[in-house]
């Protein structure tokens, strides 16, 4: 079964058991997200030992994801891990206050901008600082929990990119088989960059669109990522919420032009962290998103710490399979002769009705290139790169096959055609011997 779009699930509390990772997988969850920012290396390596079991048990593979936490500023632990802040009521924040944050936070807060917590859900008046503390009336009712993101016009991030818990993050993942990450806050190339050198050549990192900067340097970050993910979270908080929109169209645009994958994520479903249907707005957000053209949708609290994860998933993939391509072609800039080989593809699948492709596919590109074409395409990408094959994981209309052999897999051609039940293909050859190979298009009935 092909994904048409890919889901991105969080794991946490509410989730991470044995028993509902292995309902999350039969459901069709595609990759597992784990929040550095929430836990430690002993809940991280049984959590991934669980779904490593259900992988073995369910015979699936589930892409898994550390999502690290950047620069990103938080509060502590509070008191019984949750505080009930009351409208009009006044909080001392500071290492020692009702609400823990460091030194440097207090020190660079702006007394004349609102404080956002926990994503923006509560907001803080600065009132004044008292020793050491700082002082802030809170402007709405909310519930507080440890570790929760804290914003303020005019912030910034401190020290170089990766800080030094990202980097034991990525080390972490290495040693545990992970080889993909999500990097928090970055601004420009040069963050992800300065990752790769410590994740490797083969890992695969996400660029997280979170900050201004990584807006306006965006067509330089697109190139070196491998995956993007607009995180409306804290993006939502860092320009104007009014922009959101324009801002998630326009890089979902650039994604498809350059073929790289793209999640959408924050908020898809947010209200079924509590409720046991989403709202109809959450409904047409995940349906827009589709339509624009991301390859993935992501659940965060939703399955992370909600009272209805498996019901957050299902409703997620019941909306995915009600999205029918309107038919309306986009065409792209033609690079090179493999981008026009690619383009007499989608030629034939529109004159052919042929929907479901086999290309064998050493660096994923041409899967990657025929699957952002608004297209209801079946791509059976072939690759003996275990990278390409992580990156398979996030790209919509895609089903990665991960064999040693591009050669031998292209002798057993009938017997993959069997395996995944295809009667008839247009198969994609050639790419896989050599760079001075010649292409060739097929279409065969098995």
């Amino acid at each position: 079964m092909v994904s048409r779009i890919k889901t991105v699930v969080t794991i946490g509390p509410a989730c991470d058991s044995y028993e509902m990772l292995k309902k999350m997988v039969l459901k069709g969850v595609d990759v597992f997200r784990f929040n550095l920012s929430h836990g430690d290396n002993e809940y991280f390596t049984r959590v991934v030992a669980n779904v490593r079991k259900v992988e073995e048990e369910t015979k699936r593979n589930v892409l898994m994801l550390f999502d690290l936490p950047g620069p990103k500023l938080r509060t502590g632990k509070v008191h019984g891990d949750k505080i009930e802040i009351k409208e009009g009521t006044e909080y001392t924040f500071g290492k020692n206050g009702q609400i823990q944050v460091s030194d440097e936070i207090i020190k660079r807060i702006n007394m004349k901008s609102k404080l956002l917590l926990s994503d923006g859900k509560i907001e803080f008046k600065p009132m004044r600082k008292e020793m050491g503390l700082l002082v802030a009336k809170a402007l709405n009712n909310g519930v507080l929990l440890n570790e929760q993101s804290i914003n303020f016009k005019g912030i910034s991030y401190p020290g170089r990119y990766p800080t030094k818990k990202d980097e034991e993050g990525i080390k972490f993942g290495l040693s545990l088989g992970i080889n993909t990450f999500a990097l928090s806050f970055i601004s420009s190339a040069k963050d992800i960059e300065n990752a790769r050198k410590i994740a490797g050549e083969k890992s695969v990192l996400i660029a997280k669109i979170e900050r201004i900067e990584a807006v306006k340097n965006f067509k330089e970050i697109v190139r070196v990522a491998d995956v993007i993910m607009i995180a409306r979270g804290d993006l939502g908080l860092n320009i104007d919420i009014a922009d959101l929109p324009e801002v998630q169209k326009r890089l979902l645009a650039l994604c498809n032009e350059n073929s790289k994958p793209v999640i959408t994520a924050t908020q898809m479903l947010e209200s079924m962290t509590n409720n046991v249907m989403p709202t109809r707005a959450e409904a047409d957000d995940v349906f827009t998103a589709i339509d624009e053209g991301t390859d993935a949708v992501m659940l965060s609290e939703e399955t992370a710490i909600g009272v209805y994860p498996l019901k957050a998933v299902s409703m997620l993939k019941r909306i995915i399979e009600k999205y029918h391509y309107s038919g309306i072609i986009k065409r792209y800039k033609i690079e090179d002769i493999h981008d026009a080989i690619l383009n007499s593809v989608i030629d034939l699948v529109i004159n052919t009705k042929i929907n479901k492709i086999i290309t064998f596919t050493p660096s994923g590109r041409s899967a990657f290139r025929l699957s952002r074409h608004h297209l209801q395409l079946d791509i059976f990408a072939i690759t003996n790169n275990k990278m390409a094959f992580s990156k398979l994981s996030f790209s919509k209309n895609v089903k990665g096959i991960s064999v040693e052999s591009l050669e031998k897999a292209e002798g057993n051609l009938l017997k993959i055609a069997k395996e995944y039940g295809i009667k008839k293909a247009i198969v994609i050859s050639g790419l896989s011997l050599s760079e001075n190979s010649t292409e060739n298009i097929r279409i065969i009935s098995f």
